[in-house]
């Protein structure tokens, strides 16, 4: 009767510790400062097995749940059933996902997927900001094959176009202002709209700070995404800042390095010009 007690002790403290209010969870890496790795969760109002699953990747060293309140992403996710999924990583090179990140980041999905019920082939949404834009980038091209869309903003640090054969649908902003990170963000994003790439890019007043802007226009790319709307029916001119429907003459003209491909005209209108709500 002892041994069955110790054993079933044993089981209870190998399983992860949910919390009903903050829904966290922690996983246990190899990496010194992230032993016991804290993820935070929003679970939407309502869910079906088919819930997809946005990781959010914070500034650099964010907590998750910051990350997951900075975003914003609250009323997206009730809407479409979303759950919003945020690591508190810390140093050791987080951003590298082949190192210890990227396994870290599977093992908690899983834990996840199973505890709600959810699929485990649904493909993923990844955003992140500055060193967490990073790590939207560099998770994606780890494993393209089990992401929908990417976005990040305010990035320095880009993984090379040509190594993605299939590329998904990718946000991609930055502040003007913001050295750096400007010029590399949009040197990379001419780069992968030359191999193909359905990449929206678009650069706000600024420096590195989180922009309000970027984040209404995230939610909005996303919201495509989720409700299934993967037809081209605007497309915009980064050099005139105007767009136009996706089967006119105007559309066509656009260069490959300075276009812009909506799903929706809220989406474009959105790029073109942002207004506080």
């Amino acid at each position: 009767m002892n041994r069955i007690i110790i054993f079933l002790l044993l089981i209870l403290f190998a399983l992860p510790v949910w919390s009903d209010e903050l829904l966290t969870f922690t996983v246990k890496t190899s990496a010194p400062s992230n032993r016991k790795l804290e993820w935070r969760v929003r679970q939407p109002a309502k869910y079906t097995p088919d819930s997809r699953i946005i990781v959010l990747f914070g500034g650099r060293n964010w907590d998750g749940a910051k990350a997951i309140e900075a975003y914003g992403f609250g009323k997206l996710a009730d809407r479409y059933g979303i759950f919003l999924v945020s690591p508190s990583f810390k140093d050791d090179d987080y951003w590298e996902p082949e190192k210890w990140s990227g396994a870290a980041m599977l093992e908690a999905l899983t834990l996840l997927r199973q505890r709600f019920g959810l699929k485990g082939d649904t493909k993923l949404f990844y955003y992140g900001y500055s060193a967490g834009g990073q790590c939207a980038n560099l998770f994606y091209h780890w494993k393209p094959e089990i992401v929908e869309a990417w976005g990040a903003h305010a990035c320095g640090v880009w993984f090379n176009p040509e190594t993605v054969t299939a590329p998904c649908p990718a946000l991609i902003t930055c502040g003007e202002n913001d050295e750096g990170r400007f010029l590399l963000s949009s040197k990379f994003v001419r780069d992968a709209r030359e191999k193909g790439y359905p990449v929206i890019w678009r650069s706000y007043p600024g420096e590195h700070e989180l922009n309000a802007g970027s984040l209404r226009l995230a939610e909005l790319f996303f919201e495509d995404i989720a409700a299934g709307r993967r037809t081209a029916v605007y497309v915009g001119d980064d050099q005139t800042m105007n767009y136009y429907p996706a089967t006119s003459r105007n559309a066509a003209d656009i260069e490959p390095e300075y276009r812009n491909i909506f799903f929706s005209l809220k989406l474009a209108e959105c790029w073109k010009i942002w207004k506080q709500d």
